[in-house]
């Protein structure tokens, strides 16, 4: 695990994790994360060793709503062995074929949820059948995966908060000072005063606001907006 903790950069990282998963016999692995709970997960943090045609595949079709894989990770801690039972209805199935012509046919997905809101999950993943010989293989395998899976979380908060950076709402400076006073309980009218401003033009921002947030509420996207340190609620 030392290559994990020691790496220079994403890359050394990413490639340290593939590594250990490749002595447990996985060839294919994908490291998925959304670094806080707000983020949609069309716009999580993912790394793999996938066929990028899988994966341009996976995102185009938003494949992400229907995965059981998905759905398991956001609910439940445990890891979850792949088998052809947990694709269910048709939509699944037709994926889980999809999944299986790129050589993803078996795997082990170990949830993620850390200390800082981050959900996702790890996967390991390869082209065998899921048999009784693959079952007992993942017995002795799965409580170094589970220790690598803790260690990612660790590790993974610089590449994380780069990613996170590149998906904040861009605020001008009167969309940002109208949300700094919305957070400390101001009133439209109040705000208006304030910028020396009609409520129409307050409003006008707003919506603007709420937009790049994608909420229904001024005091959400305050909330919000502190959190990530774009603005002082004083």
């Amino acid at each position: 695990m030392a290559p994990l903790l020691n790496a220079a950069d994403e890359a050394e990282w990413f490639g340290a994790i593939t590594g250990l998963a490749e002595t447990w016999g996985f060839d294919k692995l994908l490291v998925a994360m959304l670094p806080r709970p707000t983020i949609r997960l069309e716009d999580a943090y993912v790394r793999s060793t996938y066929a990028p045609t899988w994966r341009d595949t996976y995102d185009r079709q938003g494949l992400v709503h229907i995965d059981p894989v998905v759905t398991h990770c956001a609910t439940r801690a445990t890891p979850l062995i792949w088998s052809p039972d947990i694709f269910k209805t048709a939509q699944q199935k037709s994926m889980y074929e999809e999944a299986r012509s790129h050589g993803l046919r078996a795997g082990v997905t170990l949830p993620i949820h850390g200390p800082n809101q981050e959900a996702g999950m790890l996967c390991f993943v390869n082209d065998h059948n899921p048999t009784d010989a693959f079952w007992r293989h993942v017995d002795v395998a799965l409580p170094n995966m589970m220790l690598l899976r803790d260690l990612v979380i660790d590790t993974s908060q610089r590449h994380l908060n780069t990613h996170a950076q590149t998906l904040l709402p861009k605020l001008t400076p009167r969309e940002r000072e109208c949300l700094k006073w919305t957070a400390r309980g101001k009133s439209t009218w109040e705000i208006s005063h304030i910028l020396n401003c009609s409520e129409a033009v307050v409003n006008f921002h707003m919506k603007n606001i709420r937009t790049k947030f994608g909420v229904n509420s001024r005091r959400a996207a305050a909330v919000i907006a502190a959190q990530l340190g774009l603005i002082d609620p004083g």
